[in-house]
């Protein structure tokens, strides 16, 4: 099977620039020693074609010194062999592969490395500079692999771009330089665009700047170009590929007319206009211009129709800037209006930050948690907790679905552990359950009910997303809360409850119904339960809780088998308990 299809690390523009500069600074001696010290390091299947790189007399002043390809024969070669595919004359049948656990289609597989001659046909031909033959040949080629689409033409275990050895990436940049330079001036922004969309899903990401750099020759009447490239990439909207089209856009425009000109492009109504903004914005700030674009970002969020996402991104840029502007209160105000516009969990940690820097956390928290709903999601939970109300963050946990604590809504992975490290006479250790449970918060979007076998507390879990990311961690931030908030007798008895029925009530849905994949993790729930029952000083009650739990399954050997080793490996519970059958 083929590599998969990526950009270089370098266009061939700008290699071929480095190795240019590279051999003149060789002496002819050096050089010699260079090629000659490579080739004894080739494998033997890889000797003729080296050899063949250099040609036994010189080429004609001015030429390539490359091959041109017979045009006839290659599309003549090309053609047949599509019609090959096409007939089915290399597919067997459709069946299961036990190596990749999936039906695949199956048959004749050298099919790829008869295609890859043909591409390495067709890059002869652009490389010596016939590039109607090379647009002819590419196009013909990559067009062929449509034919994937449809059971019976190719085989393989992988689709069929990926099963050739040819850089996929690069041949759709070749072929597009060719529809570049074949192409009459005032079609040429059309049909680049339509044959751009018709091969963009096979090569993400692909701008002008890679396909220029498919030659050492810059794009001929670039300036002459532009315009109707943008004029065209700015009337066409939506589509899988609106991203990509973004990209180019402001990628020629700022060739057009710097960064500047991205004012008027973001201006434009269309459904360019969130991203052109956000790319604007961007765009300012590499430049150093800051303050321009704070501005850029807050007429951003005076446009009305934006979906909230991009708002929240155009908010979250103003917050930065206004950060780097020495503006702490504008950094809130943008922070506050990224959170409402779209919440999530980085842009409440970012919230956070912000408002500890601003002086006005406690405000801040209490009044977004007054506009709480009384949903039980996580992240609303989450504001709870930081805001100090833990009963209401209880009551919406004794309120949740016993099962579904995979889900990212589901508030069990924070709350639950929260309320037992809440009601610790202090942190508690990552080596017990409880401990590691109470850091998985940090990574509660990967949690299952427990935590993983490859979990470490030491990982950086702070989230991305937002002006402040990679400043704060969740854990952290509610260890100070249980400080801040310790709650009086009477609720830390009721937390302490609350964490009891919603562990019980899990329990029994997991174990009850047979979820047999769920029975480590809620024996861990189980034995972390227990022992904040040790660290509250009541031992006795820890083991009593964790034979009850045995007790009341007693025909389930496979969960009784992991509450034994929970509890086993917990350095706070007695190593021997009873093993009633």
């Amino acid at each position: 099977m083929g590599r998969q299809s990526h950009p270089g690390p370098q266009g061939l523009k700008e290699f071929l620039t480095v190795l240019d500069s590279r051999l003149a600074a060789l002496p002819a001696e050096q050089l010699r020693a260079v090629l000659i010290g490579h080739a004894e390091r080739l494998a033997a299947r890889d000797r003729a074609a080296f050899l063949a790189i250099f040609p036994a007399t010189a080429a004609a002043p001015g030429g390539s010194g490359l091959p041109v390809p017979d045009a006839g024969a290659l599309l003549a070669d090309i053609d047949a062999f599509v019609e090959q595919v096409r007939s089915g004359a290399y597919f067997e049948g459709w069946g299961w592969d036990d190596d990749l656990h999936e039906e695949r289609a199956w048959g004749d597989e050298s099919w790829a490395g008869e295609m890859d001659d043909l591409f390495a046909g067709a890059a002869d031909a652009f490389l010596a500079g016939d590039l109607d033959l090379a647009r002819n040949a590419y196009g013909r080629l990559l067009d062929a692999f449509r034919l994937d689409e449809e059971v019976g033409a190719f085989c393989g275990p992988a689709s069929a771009s990926d099963m050739v050895d040819t850089d996929v990436t690069e041949a759709v940049a070749r072929y597009l330089r060719a529809v570049y330079e074949t192409t009459p001036q005032p079609e040429r922004a059309g049909v680049l665009y339509r044959r751009y969309t018709d091969l963009c899903h096979r090569a993400r990401s692909l701008n002008l700047q890679a396909i220029a750099d498919t030659r050492r020759s810059d794009l001929p009447d670039l300036e002459r170009f532009l315009p109707g490239w943008i004029e065209i990439l700015t009337e066409h909207t939506g589509g899988f590929w609106a991203r990509d089209r973004q990209r180019l856009l402001t990628e020629a425009t700022v060739w057009h007319a710097g960064t500047d000109g991205l004012g008027p492009v973001a201006r434009r109504p269309g459904d360019h206009q969130p991203t052109a903004y956000l790319d604007w914005i961007d765009a300012l700030t590499r430049d150093g211009r800051l303050a321009d674009a704070a501005a850029a970002a807050r007429e951003a969020l005076s446009v009305t129709g934006f979906p909230a996402e991009r708002a929240a991104d155009a908010a979250d840029r103003l917050a930065m800037l206004n950060q780097r502007l020495g503006d702490p209160a504008g950094a809130l105000d943008a922070t506050h209006t990224a959170w409402r516009a779209h919440p999530t969990r980085p842009r409440l940690m970012a919230l956070v930050a912000a408002a500890q820097t601003a002086g006005a956390l406690d405000a801040t928290l209490s009044t977004e948690a007054d506009r709480a709903g009384t949903e039980p999601d996580r992240l609303t939970c989450e504001l709870l907790l930081l805001a100090g109300r833990i009963d209401a963050a209880a009551d919406r946990l004794a309120g949740s679905d016993p099962l579904g604590w995979s889900q990212p809504t589901h508030p069990g992975p924070v709350v639950w552990p929260h309320l037992l490290a809440a009601t610790a006479p202090a942190a508690p250790d990552k080596t017990t359950h409880l401990g590691r449970l109470f850091a998985a918060i940090d990574t509660a979007d990967r949690w299952y009910g427990g935590y993983s076998d490859d979990f470490d507390p030491a990982d950086d879990l702070t989230g991305t997303g937002g002006p402040h990311a990679g400043t704060l961690a969740l854990s952290t931030l509610l260890a100070g809360c249980s400080r801040e908030h310790p709650g009086t007798p009477a609720q830390r008895q009721r937390w302490l409850t609350v964490a009891r029925d919603v562990a019980d009530r899990r329990i029994d849905a997991v174990v009850s119904n047979k979820h047999r994949g769920a029975y480590q993790r809620v024996a861990v729930l189980a034995v972390a339960y227990a022992e904040s029952l040790t660290l509250d000083g009541d031992p006795s009650g820890a083991t009593a809780y964790i034979a009850g739990v045995r007790a009341r399954y007693p025909r389930h050997t496979a969960f009784r088998a992991e509450l034994d080793r929970a509890t086993a490996a917990s350095p706070l519970l007695p190593a021997s308990h009873p093993r009633r059958r």
